[in-house]
């Protein structure tokens, strides 16, 4: 999944209503045929009765969870304006349809093989609660991934970082959040943890950053201004892209043998290739710093 448009989601809700006419006609004919042909008379036909219902109930329960779908995106898309559109909701509402039409397909199963619903979940009712109890964990990652997707602090197509994982979000599912990494990685983040972690979203800071943490020797003559110059003139040849006067170098820990350092750099550009020269080369000046 791709970060979606306004124009992209109401392109997409295009075909989804022309499918849900198609899902009413079908509907209609079977209601048509149910009603008009003598089904208990003609032995073929009585056989096809639960088929029959069964198409029935999942056409009828299709169509109104289509039908409330597209009715909640329409007042969504009419509501929100392009720069604050985010398609989160949209995806959260996919999903929801999409639980509620297994549900649905259940119960028309159920009618197929002539077993009445409620009373054969009644039977059920302490097995049902086993597997509740044993399915915790992921239930609990089901209910945060709709939490995530109706919230609006992150979103399809922004950057950001949990724990040690950093990546742009590429999708986002009942289960996880799927990240594309600086090396074309996917990684999978579960729900539970995005929410439980600190989260650091670089697409909504006005001002972009790169940091970097690394280790000295602690040894005579290790100077904090000159070890900042060196590292300036690493980023020198970047000065249209970096903001030279916010560079800052500070020692973060002092132990006998290494020094613990941080240094930031504010960014003039959202372009991730030269981003990505921008931090080569600033890691190439700190491993020469290594070995002095």
């Amino acid at each position: 999944m791709v970060e979606l448009g306004k124009s992209k989601i109401e392109a997409t809700e295009k075909r989804k209503r022309i499918l849900f006419v198609l899902k009413v006609i079908t509907y209609l004919i079977l209601v048509f045929l149910r009603e008009f042909l003598e089904w208990e008379k003609e032995p073929l036909l009585t056989r096809l009765i639960p088929l029959m219902d069964a198409l029935s109930l999942l056409l009828a329960g299709s169509v109104l969870i289509s039908l409330a779908r597209l009715f909640l995106v329409r007042f969504y898309l009419r509501k929100k304006k392009s720069d604050s559109l985010h398609s989160n909701f949209v995806l959260g509402i996919n999903h929801i349809a999409s639980l509620l039409n297994v549900i649905v397909f259940l119960f028309a199963i159920m009618i197929f093989f002539q077993i009445k619903p409620f009373e054969f979940l009644g039977s059920i009712t302490l097995v049902a609660a086993a597997i509740a109890l044993l399915s915790k964990d992921y239930i609990t990652n089901m209910i945060n991934g709709l939490i995530i997707m109706f919230s609006d602090q992150i979103t399809l197509g922004d950057f950001i970082q949990v724990a040690e994982h950093k990546g742009k979000i590429q999708d986002i599912t009942l289960l996880n959040v799927v990240l594309i990494n600086d090396d074309s990685d996917l990684v999978m983040v579960p729900n539970s943890l995005i929410l439980a972690s600190h989260v650091i979203n670089h697409s909504r800071q006005s001002v972009r950053r790169l940091t970097f943490e690394f280790e000295v020797k602690n040894q005579a003559g290790l100077n904090v201004d000159q070890t900042e110059q060196k590292l300036k003139k690493a980023i020198k040849p970047f000065g249209k892209e970096i903001k030279l006067q916010s560079m800052s170098l500070k020692a973060l820990e002092i132990h006998k043998d290494t020094v613990k350092m941080k240094l930031q750099v504010q960014l003039n550009t959202t372009s991730k290739e030269l981003e990505k020269k921008i931090r080569r080369s600033i890691n190439q000046s700190i491993i020469d710093l290594g070995h002095e």
